[in-house]
């Protein structure tokens, strides 16, 4: 089995979107980025009796255990998207900054010198080092409020991502096989559906505002 969690979810957005965020008829020109942490489980049993007890349901308790995990990130517009990015271990600034921003979100926006990069307050993207490297490169970031992972269209990404991947008639056995499943599943997603989920940034935003900070739908 497999199941996902966000390193950087909190709780709703508490915050609304800043007025410098660009009007609804730019969003097309922002690359949405993200990333998640997503782990094998299984079942662990738990028995205890005494000698002369059988094992019994009443002297059994079962407990979900991770059975290793791996950090994916993507980045998505509404005409583009990036590779998807697996990493085994945590996702620290010097990582973020060497494995990601590098090889992949520099590259991609020099190749589109009018998109905007989004990416959360997570303490890997707000580092000195990580604004120093962007800015000494050009790269535009939107400012973006904080405790605000419902506002990201990529949420959505990730949920599609897990059910599909406990899906598989074969689900995955270890981290190699996780990875190799996520992969897949992300290169099934339709470039339709990533721009669908952009569109909706307008209707998120408004649902934001309207519920002063607090929960939506998304």
């Amino acid at each position: 089995a497999c199941c996902k969690a966000g390193p950087h979810q909190t709780s709703p957005a508490t915050t609304s979107p800043t007025r410098t965020s660009p009007p609804s008829q730019d969003w097309q020109k922002v690359l949405f980025t993200d990333e998640s942490l997503f782990c094998l489980t299984w079942i662990w049993i738990c028995v205890y009796h005494r000698r002369i007890e059988l094992y019994t349901e009443a002297c059994t308790l079962e407990r979900d255990r991770c059975g290793g995990s791996v950090v994916v990130w993507v980045g998505v517009s509404k005409h583009y998207r990036t590779e998807v990015v697996v990493i085994a271990g945590n996702l620290n600034t010097v990582r973020y900054r060497e494995d990601i921003l590098f090889p992949h979100v520099v590259p991609f926006l020099q190749a589109h010198p009018d998109m905007t990069l989004q990416h959360d307050n997570a303490t890997s993207h707000t580092a000195r080092s990580v604004h120093d490297f962007l800015q000494d490169r050009n790269v535009s970031v939107l400012p973006w409020p904080a405790k605000s992972q419902d506002l990201n269209p990529i949420e959505y990404i990730w949920d599609l991502l897990d059910r599909r991947v406990r899906a598989k008639a074969i689900p995955p056995r270890n981290v190699r096989e996780l990875a190799g499943a996520l992969v897949e599943e992300w290169d099934n997603i339709s470039q339709q559906e990533l721009a669908n989920l952009v569109q909706s940034m307008r209707r998120r935003c408004t649902a934001v505002l309207n519920a002063a900070g607090g929960h939506t739908k998304y």
